[in-house]
């Protein structure tokens, strides 16, 4: 990443007041690149260009928030997160843990608090393993389509790309991530957060029975 990707920060929320106050409590050098209202149009930026901390504000949006925070950990596993909460709302602050919050603050936030969390969240995000923030937009899709037991030929044809691509794609996913089998690839994906325990039991088993041999170079 470059420095500065690593200060890109999208903020989630229905009240005004949220983006007012995450503008001025962050020092110029953490430039807020995107302020969202609509849970879809924060979804579509997050898929074209992934950012290094979201701040997502529950309040009047707690299903749409939660499971944004959801959606933003499968498709960007590096990506941190904050959620802001109503005062005293304790369950709520339990349910965007589980959702992948990596912190909660209580609202009223004092600018400081929002200013200090931030800066830590955004060093946890550059003292993360390279292979942890290393995969490509269309990398991690095609991730997940590993995961949901799809061959080099399905994902072709639904990403409109030629196997060969897919092949490229499949083997740098392998290399970043030092995979050296399917199994080991779904091992790395559960400690990336891409997949939980209890859906494990229902990805795919190596069979053998896919060449993914790799040619070298790539269509795209």
């Amino acid at each position: 990443m470059t420095n500065e990707l690593r200060k890109r920060v999208y903020c989630y929320g229905k009240e005004p007041q949220v983006r007012l106050m995450v503008e001025s409590a962050l020092k110029p050098e953490h430039r807020v690149v995107g302020y969202f209202s609509k849970y879809r149009d924060c979804i579509e930026k997050l898929s074209a260009k992934p950012c290094d901390v979201l701040i997502v504000d529950l309040e009047g949006c707690e299903e749409e928030g939660l499971e944004l925070l959801l959606k933003a950990r499968r498709m960007a596993p590096w990506i941190s997160t904050m959620a802001i909460v109503e005062r005293a709302a304790v369950a709520t602050a339990v349910r965007a843990v589980r959702a992948g919050a990596d912190e909660c603050l209580e609202k009223p936030v004092q600018s400081y608090q929002l200013c200090e969390a931030v800066e830590g969240q955004l060093a946890r995000v550059t003292s993360l393993p390279l292979p942890r923030r290393a995969l490509t937009q269309m990398e991690l899709q095609i991730l997940q389509l590993i995961l949901a037991g799809k061959t080099s030929q399905d994902m072709a044809t639904h990403l409109h790309r030629s196997k060969r691509t897919i092949d490229v794609h499949r083997k740098n996913i392998m290399r970043k991530l030092q995979a050296c089998s399917l199994v080991d690839l779904i091992k790395r994906a559960l400690g990336m957060g891409l997949v939980d325990e209890s859906e494990a039991e229902h990805l795919p088993q190596e069979d053998g029975h896919e060449d993914e041999s790799t040619p070298e170079g790539s269509e795209e």
